[in-house]
């Protein structure tokens, strides 16, 4: 009788298979940079046919983007765990927090993917798409939760949104770029507090 192998099994491997090659890829793009390093490139390090390179990524930029970077959906939804019960600002904090505890846990991964990133004007478009598309999924949350009797509640939640989206990138980058072990929630802490909003 055939063995077949179980369903569970044969996603490990394709998911050990995938991280294997986006580490050989991200090793080359942060090496290397991202534009001078194509798919010829890549398989030929990690030994593997083109072909076999298109089982797991669809072109260059799904190696760096994949699915790391969370939808405005999750986005949002991480939000709503925390805003109830506290100031928006200190929502957003936690909320990005949580983003940044996630990449602690695989930190080499995320640091590498981020230098490439920042350091590539193309994704660095790209994934400023993905800050518009969370802005438009915070926005109404946000927005209801603050004094309904302010001249532009909406300019405020854009305001403390944008805010929040850049202070998560200040601290990102400079856990990515720096030599020091800090985790990146502990800086996204840091980054945060310089920031005061007035209470709802």
């Amino acid at each position: 009788m055939r063995e077949t192998t179980a369903p569970g099994l044969r996603m490990k491997t394709r998911r050990a298979v995938t991280e294997a090659l986006a580490d050989t890829a991200l090793e080359l793009f942060d090496t290397s940079g991202f534009d001078q390093v194509t798919v010829a490139d890549i398989v030929a390090a990690a030994g593997i046919s083109q072909r076999s390179f298109f089982r797991y990524f669809s072109n260059k930029e799904d190696v760096v983007f994949g699915d790391r970077i969370p939808s405005a959906d999750e986005v949002r939804e991480e939000l709503l765990r925390h805003i109830d019960a506290s100031h928006p600002w200190d929502a957003l904090c936690a909320t990005f927090r949580t983003a940044a505890l996630q990449m602690d846990a695989d930190g080499g991964r995320w640091k590498r993917a981020t230098r490439v990133i920042c350091h590539t004007p193309g994704l660095r478009a790209r994934y400023l798409e993905k800050h518009l598309a969370w802005t438009d999924a915070l926005l109404p949350e946000i927005a209801s939760r603050l004094d309904a009797d302010a001249t532009d509640v909406g300019l405020q939640a854009q305001t403390m949104i944008n805010t929040g989206l850049g202070c998560f990138d200040v601290a990102l980058m400079r856990w990515a770029e720096g030599d020091a072990v800090v985790p990146l929630a502990d800086l996204v802490d840091e980054v945060f507090g310089f920031v005061r909003f007035p209470s709802a």
